[in-house]
């Protein structure tokens, strides 16, 4: 009794080291329906970490599986990721794929997103510059970023070089901190008019 009692644990230790080393292909199948219910009812997380287990577990991953997770990645507020799997996705299947007008609707959607965000960025990375002063460095006195501290603009044309002195530094090869900051903003204006 106790030899098949041993024999019957050695059988179901081995069955279970075989399917901990071997995931049947339909629960990679079942779990990405899974993925996809969850999506569809709005719990995106959820479903984030079906797909994760597929992308994680599988070797060859179902075209399909791009488009999901190129959508729920949308959700997420992942868009470059959006981007990347639902454009994979169009790759692979083309026109004829499943979910074909819904990726192409998800992927634009995922791009106008991901746009508005760098266009922010942006505009905050500007906005932080302007609002900032340049540390001069306790100097009084920089050398004039359009004449480079010489004084004089030089300006190549067809017949020959013209020679101005610099509007912004009046020929002094040098700005004020003050004055300096006002020109990396933007809003120094010219002592000289021509």
């Amino acid at each position: 009794m106790a030899i098949k009692t041993i024999g019957f644990l050695s059988f179901l230790f081995f069955t279970a080291c075989v399917w901990a080393q071997e995931i049947p292909e339909r629960e990679f199948f079942r779990r990405m329906d899974l993925g996809e219910e969850l999506m569809n009812k709005g719990e995106y997380e959820a479903a984030q970490k079906e797909f994760i287990f597929i992308l994680e577990n599988k070797e060859v991953l179902p075209s399909n599986l791009a488009y999901l997770f190129g959508r729920n990645s949308y959700h997420l507020s992942l868009y470059k990721q959006s981007i990347n799997w639902l454009n994979k996705y169009l790759q692979i299947k083309g026109t004829k794929g499943q979910y074909y007008d819904e990726a192409v609707l998800y992927l634009q959607y995922s791009e106008d997103k991901y746009l508005e965000i760098q266009r922010n960025l942006s505009r905050q990375m500007i906005d932080e510059l302007n609002n900032q002063d340049y540390d001069c460095g306790g100097l009084e006195k920089m050398i004039c970023p359009v004449c480079k501290g010489s004084g004089v603009v030089i300006k190549h044309g067809a017949f020959g070089d013209t020679y101005h002195t610099c509007i912004y530094s009046a020929g002094e090869a040098f700005l004020s901190c003050e004055e300096y900051n006002l020109f990396m903003r933007g809003l120094l204006e010219p002592k000289i008019s021509y």
